[in-house]
């Protein structure tokens, strides 16, 4: 049955070669973006097998704490939608990529397929650490994001909240920019992290720092203690949301299917009650929109502007902060996010404060 929703969805724009100043301009704290040619060259695009990443998380002392989900399907950080469990790295290990049936994605009721788990670590393993921050490669990540101001420079400052009247087609403007994509071969440099100390002591957001300070140890998106390493099943749904972070997600293994909506839909979007602990989560089920009657307990949603697009291996998602997003793995999935906080110049989108 096709509802109001069906028929609105935006694609999210892919782009190569992507410079700072047009990501600052563009899509930052603004529009998500899918760029195509930086983790496709990425070490952990060859290296990462099951194998290899079963080896790097055995290093690591303890069992490992993995989510499994009261309904076999959605996983978010809350006792009434999961459970945490432990278990030994090569029985994870065995039930995500091992050869057990698989269920549908779409089943109505999962519990009869296959069981489902997410791993998610709350910093990176280090031996996985290591593979991410490869200079080259994280170079090319950062002079992507972030223009590094010259001596004497500094970058000017921005309104703390956006226009809440600002017309919403000239803000998601990028979205119907030209789609381009590339790759190229996979980058194997694996030496150290040490690399083009930094002109004139300026970090990658523009905030001083001492002089000769190392490039990727001074971006707040390449800390080892924040990024986070992703591993799950085909089917595994993380329901609609929003961060209070900027964030970027990196596929290495696997498809990800994603719903977004801009944080000015929040009005729209159902979310629980402000005191509670689920106040940045929406109430609606995306996947029951189809079942008779739903819509109508959420007539509001059909105002919401939906975004979406299928995530590739080797692709990187930017997600500005307060963004809502649904994400549904299509294959068993190996991702990793890099987020990073917001500095006093990051505007507080006034619908979020509602």
């Amino acid at each position: 049955m096709e509802t109001c929703f069906d028929s609105k969805a935006k694609e999210i724009s892919r782009q190569t070669d992507m410079i700072s100043g047009r990501f600052d301009d563009l899509y930052k704290n603004q529009h998500p973006v899918i760029l195509t040619d930086l983790v496709s060259k990425w070490l952990p695009m060859s290296s990462w097998t099951p194998e290899y990443l079963e080896n790097a998380l055995n290093m690591m002392d303890g069992l490992l704490k993995v989510y499994v989900s009261h309904d076999n399907q959605h996983f978010v950080n809350h006792p009434d939608v999961t459970e945490l469990i432990s278990m030994t790295t090569g029985d994870f290990f065995e039930r995500v990529f091992g050869t057990t049936s698989t269920a549908s994605a779409n089943a109505d009721s999962e519990l009869e397929g296959k069981k489902r788990f997410y791993l998610r670590t709350h910093s990176m393993p280090p031996m996985l650490y290591k593979d991410v921050v490869v200079p080259s490669q994280a170079e090319a990540l950062i002079r992507s994001l972030y223009t590094l101001p010259s001596k004497g420079e500094s970058k000017p400052p921005e309104a703390s909240v956006s226009n809440g009247n600002q017309d919403r087609e000239t803000k998601q403007s990028a979205s119907s920019e030209c789609v381009s994509e590339g790759a190229d071969s996979v980058i194997t440099d694996n030496r150290p992290i040490s690399f083009n100390k930094m002109t004139a002591g300026d970090d990658c957001s523009g905030k001083r720092l001492s002089p000769g300070g190392d490039l990727v140890e001074n971006c707040p998106f390449f800390k080892e203690n924040t990024m986070q390493l992703w591993i799950g099943t085909e089917g595994n749904v993380t329901p609609l949301h929003y961060d209070r972070n900027h964030g970027l997600l990196a596929q290495i293994t696997g498809r990800k299917e994603l719903i977004l909506f801009p944080p000015e839909d929040t009005r729209y979007l159902y979310p629980y009650p402000s005191l509670s602990n689920r106040a940045h989560t929406s109430r609606v089920n995306l996947r029951q929109l189809n079942q008779e009657g739903y819509i109508d307990r959420f007539p509001k949603l059909c105002e919401a502007q939906r975004y979406r697009c299928i995530l590739q291996p080797g692709e990187l998602l930017y997600i500005p902060p307060f963004w809502w997003h649904d994400v549904t793995s299509l294959d068993n999935c190996v991702s990793v996010t890099l987020p990073w906080d917001l500095d006093d110049t990051d505007p507080i989108p006034p619908a979020i404060l509602l």
